[in-house]
């Protein structure tokens, strides 16, 4: 709860005046994304990556001092 409130105050000290459950909404539009497949040596390949963030991703964690991407691509094969 402590979280939740310090996280609205800095978001309302910035202009940005939205319920927690609008957050949330606006939020849910940027995801982590695997994709999987298989090269021609039988591999298993996965790259993980975050989606584009949208001007409202970005305004929000600009305001909470965040970076609009913050983990980076990741490629694996097993």
């Amino acid at each position: 709860y402590h979280l939740l409130c310090v996280i609205q105050r800095t978001l309302r000290e910035s202009g940005i005046r939205h319920h927690w459950a609008t957050l949330r909404t606006h939020l849910s539009g940027q995801v982590r994304v695997t994709t999987s497949m298989v090269n021609d040596k039988g591999q298993a390949i996965h790259i993980r990556h975050t989606s584009e963030p949208e001007p409202v991703h970005v305004k929000i964690y600009n305001a909470l001092g965040l970076p609009v991407r913050p983990l980076r691509r990741l490629t694996t094969i097993e």
